[in-house]
């Protein structure tokens, strides 16, 4: 639901969408970052030693996903002069940024899965993460498809597409995780801590810092006591 808010106000206005997008942006920095460091981290601590090693080895391996899977399709080497160039340069870019995209919100839902494997107090803390910075994909992702010459009619289911794979992430590893030994579940949430610093730290915090405005911090701060609160009240 989380993503298809963000898809609507596309469809509705893209450019106040967008104008408005910043202040949730901010407040799911600091959620993401609090969530990490407050929850997830700890949790997975006590079940795996090893867990901060699976935190950075999550947030390289993001680091190459975007690197070499989203942000590739916006550098390829076409001959710009040419009308049908650059509109299979944008329909490339579309269909990469779709695929990166769709693969990170199916383990979004992975993430969700692994949390609530560990106790509902973390898989709760995991899917408030997930569905803080899901809106702002959304927006993205139909602002992406737009301006790659996706149809409206595609464009829409593409990004519904995109939206269901984290609930269907999220109902398929809850299967699979019943049982699962504590070493493996203690590395799932390590890689899953990692992943949400390296949004916050790499995609939200810069977007804040571009776009920026006097209500920034206080959001950023704002989703970070909301991140404590919520934790102390389910422990």
């Amino acid at each position: 639901m989380a993503t298809l808010v963000g898809v609507y106000l596309v469809l509705r206005n893209e450019e106040r969408a967008r104008r408005s997008s910043i202040y949730l942006i901010s407040f799911a920095s600091g959620a993401l970052l609090a969530s990490a460091l407050l929850e997830i981290l700890p949790e997975a601590l006590e079940l795996n030693e090893g867990v901060f090693l699976f935190a950075l080895l999550s947030f390289l391996g993001f680091y190459i996903l975007e690197q070499n899977v989203m942000v590739h399709a916006g550098h390829e080497e076409i001959d710009l002069c040419s009308r049908e160039s650059e509109r299979h340069r944008r329909h490339s870019m579309g269909m990469v940024s779709l695929l990166g995209v769709g693969f990170h919100s199916l383990l979004d839902g992975v993430i969700i899965g692994a949390g609530f494997a560990d106790s509902t107090a973390t898989g709760i803390v995991a899917a408030f993460g997930v569905i803080m910075h899901e809106f702002p994909e959304g927006l993205s992702m139909m602002s992406i498809l737009f301006h790659a010459g996706f149809r409206r009619g595609r464009a829409l289911a593409y990004s519904v597409a995109v939206a269901l794979a984290t609930p269907f992430g999220a109902m398929a590893s809850s299967a699979l995780l019943q049982g699962i030994e504590p070493l493996l579940l203690g590395a799932l949430l390590g890689v899953a801590a990692g992943s949400f610093l390296y949004i916050a730290a790499s995609d939200l915090i810069p977007e804040t810092r571009w776009r920026s405005n006097p209500y920034n911090v206080p959001l950023v701060a704002a989703g970070m006591v909301t991140l404590l609160g919520l934790d102390l009240l389910l422990h």
